[in-house]
């Protein structure tokens, strides 16, 4: 007999940050999140996606106006089949149908026998301070836990941005590079500056120092670079990996799960990208538990575990929402094997609004 779905749910939270995240666009905390809940036959599949302002043209709003589109229609639906049509009718909507989709795919999984093993897989450590004193004191602590990547925020002000930098690299041990992220902070001629009056000394590379949409200044810095460049706001899309490719404005690029609405479809860029031989990042600094779990489990399904990945952003969160919870060991993540629950108590306690269709 065909499994069907019997409830639906959906929660918008904003869960405390254990303190804030400076970016360039915006100051978090607190991460607000959309988050649904599939249930059939005694088994559940879950998935979110969080906000960050400024960063995507789509919404927590679109997320939350597809869900209660697809929500009422999906009782007494199967899960496979439900899968392929959402896929199909909403696929531009990449951020928003993530929840629907990844929640999908998973309880489909797990329906059909899957049982996750226990996978290990090294991500980076984020080095904060509102001082160059705090920042070394981050980076000591990060790099006594083992991380062997640190990624450091820029695209503040070229002059702090570069003190600040290289204060952090007299503190790097053998072995240990740092992950340089301007989130777009910088124009043209700052983003020239900064690299010329950079060390590239342990340095891997620089993350979308320009706008999403200066493809042809990017292209211009990539020939006058003094580390690897990566593209990161500026790929929304597979149109927008094939510029990429094409352009050769960059040498590594990085890749989301929010960004590309299921596990298959972050899996078949992935392979897309290292066929076209790119350096490939992925994670997601600004995640819940839910899903940084699900991205690890595509870089373990991928094998692209050498490089650093950065679905970290459950470790800025106050509360953990998996149990058994993810854990670091050695500066890599460990996601456990077999089933794992979501805390729904922790979930309904944070949310600000929540929805449910058929019997959860």
């Amino acid at each position: 007999m065909v499994a069907t779905i019997q409830g639906v749910s959906a929660f918008r939270t904003s869960l405390p940050l254990a303190r804030p995240y400076h970016l360039s666009l915006v100051t978090l905390n607190e991460f607000n999140s959309v988050l649904i809940r599939i249930r059939a036959d005694g088994i559940e599949g879950s998935g979110e996606i969080t906000n960050v302002p400024g960063y995507f043209h789509q919404t927590p709003e679109d997320a939350w106006d597809l869900i209660e589109k697809w929500a009422p229609g999906m009782i007494g639906q199967s899960p496979e089949l439900l899968l392929k049509e959402i896929n199909k009718t909403e696929r531009p909507l990449s951020f928003a149908i993530t929840p629907l989709l990844t929640a999908l795919e998973e309880l489909a999984n797990r329906l059909n026998g899957g049982n996750d093993k226990s996978i290990r897989i090294p991500i980076l450590g984020v080095v904060q301070g509102e001082t160059i004193k705090d920042l070394v004191t981050d980076a000591e602590r990060l790099q006594e836990q083992g991380f062997a990547t640190l990624k450091f925020k820029v695209g503040f002000d070229v002059d702090q941005d570069l003190e600040r930098l290289k204060a952090l690299q007299k503190e790097l041990r053998q072995g240990v590079q740092v992950r340089v992220d301007a989130n777009q902070g910088y124009d043209y001629g700052q983003a020239v500056r900064f690299l010329n009056e950079l060390d590239p000394d342990g340095i891997e590379l620089l993350e979308q120092p320009l706008a999403p949409d200066a493809w042809e200044e990017m292209s211009r810095l990539s020939r006058v670079r003094s580390v690897p460049l990566m593209l990161d706001e500026a790929i929304s899309s597979e149109a927008d990996l094939d510029r990429m490719i094409e352009n050769e404005c960059a040498q590594a690029v990085k890749l989301k799960l929010m960004k590309c609405g299921s596990r298959a479809e972050l899996a078949r860029l992935i392979n897309k990208a290292q066929n076209a031989e790119f350096k490939v990042i992925v994670g997601n600094g600004v995640a819940l538990d839910i899903g940084c779990r699900h991205e690890a489990l595509v870089l373990h399904e991928t094998g692209l575990i050498r490089e650093a990945g950065e679905m970290n952003g459950f470790l800025k969160c106050k509360e953990h929402l998996v149990e058994p919870e993810l854990k670091m060991v050695d500066g890599d993540l460990i996601v456990p094997g077999g089933t794992p629950t979501v805390r729904w108590d922790v979930v309904s306690r944070f949310a600000v609004e929540k929805k449910t269709w058929g019997r959860i």
